[in-house]
Formats: structure tokens, sequence, C-alpha cells
């Protein structure tokens, strides 16, 4: 999304000079050729939308900037209010994409304003961003109650009929609300923080140092950080606020020998390397093969030296002879907690789905237990709030694992004391959700 001025998806700055007509006609034959193809993989294969998109611009090189943008945006709204437009009101794709950039921006851009032109909508087409959910039902119910067959619009309806059922139903509400808004991204930085805040200031990017978390730096979604930070790359790296807590909970020390079982792309390798300040080894395996040579060619980047690579399945392959002094079990989830960032997969996913993760989750803890050394750390993390794949797992872990109990520790986001579970919110960051435990393995 390559630009070097501010581009927040939910606020579209006006372009000044309006769009030639070709322009936006084209922006409005490309979404009606993308929409049922996208939705269609996504809803019947699962497939996330983030790499539906990511191909179809890789395999269109043609397409700008601001064609991108455009794209990112009305797919991202469509999904965040399926359930609403399409699921409950049976909209058709455009005029659901149309209604759902409404109820997500403060401003509509020429090309939204172009497909207004070319829909039918029982409503004024006009920004909602800042108005309430609550709210934003009640105007929908208002302008569709003469449509046929309409039933009102609920909340719950932004989610599939699972979803209360595998949460703390105190927090539904509050979830269900935080879906509906696009999170900051978050950056860890590896240099003074007010070099990156003054570097972003530099190009009329906000951002914002959290108050107990210092090395991470909120920005607006959205902004190309690639661009606006091209001369620090080394100096920072895209990681959500909660996921930076799970390497502040395993707490490495300078010297030790972690084991992040399942590392994807490496984001918490290179964090514990960091936090080592290089002083240490990781050794980082995964199922996927490419993404430990992302993982390589990240460490290169970053100047990070210390972190080995090894295919390995951490559910099926024997356990290593080898002990660890930390082991971090960053295991495969529901990823529920992603919903904010990632709208299309709450339809992507099932009460099924989140009990074969935890059955999985719980073989992953423990294998790898046995390669904890005694007095070593386990750490627990998901990025999910289901029941089952968080407390129970933990539960169970123990019942089956008597030399390991949970290790206390402080709150990274607000330094209170746990008794060695934490439950990150998608609000408390606001970010990712995240559930992370940490255990103590037996000295003797």
């Amino acid at each position: 999304m390559g630009t070097t001025q501010k581009c927040d998806f939910m606020d579209n700055k006006p372009q000044p000079r309006p769009l030639p007509e070709k322009v936006l006609r084209r922006h409005t034959e490309m979404l009606a050729e993308l929409l049922p193809e996208i939705t269609r993989l996504v809803i019947e294969e699962g497939r996330p939308a983030d790499g539906l998109l990511a191909q179809h611009l890789r395999s269109h090189k043609e397409l700008g900037s601001r064609d991108r943008r455009f794209l990112s945006q009305a797919i991202f709204s469509y999904f965040r209010w399926y359930g609403w437009t399409i699921v409950q009101l049976k909209l058709p794709a455009a005029e659901a994409c149309l209604l759902g950039v409404a109820l997500d921006s403060t401003k509509l851009s020429e090309s939204f304003r172009y497909l207004e032109g070319r829909c039918t909508l029982p409503c004024p087409v006009e920004p909602l961003g800042k108005k309430p959910l609550a709210e934003k039902a009640a105007l929908l119910n208002t302008w569709f109650k003469d449509a046929p067959d309409f039933e009102p619009l609920e909340l719950s309806d932004l989610a599939l009929p699972d979803f209360v059922s595998m949460i703390d139903p105190d927090r539904a509400l509050a979830c269900l609300e935080q879906f509906q808004q696009r999170p900051p991204t978050w950056i860890r930085t590896r240099a003074a923080a007010n070099e990156l805040v003054q570097a972003l200031a530099d190009r009329d990017v906000p951002s914002t140092i959290h108050s107990q978390l210092a090395p991470a730096l909120s920005v607006a979604g959205g902004i190309s950080l690639a661009n606006a930070l091209s001369s620090l790359t080394a100096k920072f790296v895209v990681q959500d606020i909660a996921s930076q807590c799970v390497g502040h909970i395993c707490a490495p020390q300078k010297g030790a020998d972690w084991w992040d079982c399942c590392a994807g792309a490496g984001g918490k390798s290179l964090h514990l390397m960091d936090l080592m300040e290089q002083d240490g080894k990781v050794l980082a395996t995964d199922t996927r093969i490419t993404a430990l040579k992302e993982l390589k060619k990240r460490a290169r980047k970053y100047g990070i030296r210390n972190i080995r690579t090894q295919p390995h399945n951490a559910a099926r392959d024997e356990p290593f002879s080898k002990t660890f002094d930390g082991v971090l079990v960053d295991a495969p989830c529901s990823g529920w907690g992603t919903w904010p960032r990632n709208p299309d997969a709450r339809w992507r996913s099932s009460k099924r789905d989140v009990i074969q993760y935890a059955s999985r989750q719980l073989k992953i803890l423990s294998s790898t237990a046995w390669c904890v050394k005694p007095g070593g750390t386990l750490v627990y993390a998901v990025c999910t709030f289901t029941r089952p794949e968080t407390e129970e797992v933990v539960m169970r872990f123990l019942d089956q694992n008597p030399t390991f109990k949970l290790d206390p520790f402080a709150n990274p986001l607000d330094g209170e004391q746990t008794e060695g579970m934490l439950q990150i919110w998608p609000w408390d960051g606001p970010g990712d959700g995240m559930f992370i435990a940490r255990f103590v393995r037996a000295s003797e």
C-alpha cells in the first residue's frame, strides 16, 4: 500500500484533485470481479481474505497504491459487517460492501461515492464510523424495516452462533463491539522510541508510546510503515502488543537457551533474542519450511544471530533429547483474538475447530514439557479467548504433569500481579486477544 502520506482506511483523506471517471469505473469493476470469488473462497473453503487479496495484488502488478487501498478497505469492511449485510439483510455484494464501508468510515472516498451511484439501498449512504454500535444497529433496523422477511439486527449476528457459548458470557458484548473497530498497528521498537516517534511525526504520522510497555508504539491502521520509516527498518518490528507481552512474560535471561517450538515467521524468536541482548540461543521450529526461511531472512535484516531453525512437528514428532532453560509454546489456535484485524476469520471458524485445537494444544504442551530443564520455564500462548483453549488446557496439563506448576508474573500492560495466567482482551491494548500461562518445572 505504498504511499508516503498518511492513509487511514477508516478515514480516507480526499484526493487533491478529482479522480478521472475511468479510475472510478475501474474500481467498481474490480470490486464486481473480485467480491464473488473471494467470498466463495473465504466462506466455502475457509481461506483467509488477507492472503487472497495479497495473491490478487501480486498477480496484478499494474495496480497502484490507490487501487490497493480501495480494495483493502472494501474487502475488510465487507467482511466486518458480513453478518448484518449479507447473512441477515441479504444484500447484493456491492451494496453490502458499500454499506460496510459507510459503517466503518468517517468519510467516503470518491470511489465509494461513485459506487453509491450504481447501488440501490433504502437508506442514505453516510459515514457512520463514529457512532456507537448499538446506534448503528438501530439505524439499520429503521432503514430496512420494510424489507421482505426482515428481522431486527442483533449484535450477536456479527459472529457465528457458537461464539457466545465458547467464551466468558460477561465479555461477549464487549468483544463484539471491539470486533467492529479496526485496531491500531503496533510496532516493537529496537531503538529509542522517541527516535521513531519523531521520524513518524516528520511524515505527519501520529504515534503513541504505550504508557506501561515503553518498547510498544502504536500508529493508526493502514499506515505504510515501510515507507514512513524507510531509513529505520532495522530499528523496529511490526508486532502486536499482545504478542510483545509473550516475550516479556518469558523473561529470558542473558545467556539462556530457549526453544520456540511453533515459531512461524519468528516474531517471538526475534523478541527473545533482543530481550537477551543477543547473548543467548534460540532454537526455532515449525512445520512450515517457508516460514522458517522467512525467519532467517528477518534475523539477517535485524542483525540477530544465534537463532537456529529446524523443521519439527511438536504435536507428532518425538521430543528432543536436549533440554532447554525455557520453552515457548505459541500454539496453533482458533485465532478468535485476531478477529478485529481479520474480520473474515469469524466466518471461517466453529466450535468444532476450537475443540480440535484444544486437543492439539494439550499434545504439544505435554510433548515439549519433557524438554524443559528442572527449574526451567514453560510458556503457553494462544491468540484466542475461548475457554477450551485457555484455562481448560492449562488445568488438564497440570493434572497430567505434576512436576509443573503455574509461575506468577506481572501483567506487562499494567503491572498487576497474576497467578500465572493472563487473558489479554482485544480492548486491553487495544489489539489482539491473547492468553498466556507461565509454568515452572520442579527443580528435582
